[in-house]
């Protein structure tokens, strides 16, 4: 497994830092046969993705990548 780190603002303006995780092996991928990734904030927060805007689960957060 490895990760990034990339800054992001939230509606407010105010900054976040979004980690990646991707796992490696080859037995997780997704159906595109790429890696999977899996998104989440410092505290723990999950974030899904949509191109390049992600949300919490209940979409209270809603952040664009820089």
């Amino acid at each position: 497994m490895s990760f990034r780190q990339f800054p992001a603002t939230d509606n407010d303006g105010n900054p976040h830092i979004i980690i990646e995780f991707r796992d490696g092996q080859a037995a997780t991928t997704d159906d595109t046969g790429e890696p999977s990734l899996r998104y989440e904030l410092a505290d723990g927060q999950r974030l899904q993705r949509r191109e390049n805007r992600f949300a919490n689960a209940d979409g209270t957060l809603v952040l664009t990548a820089d």
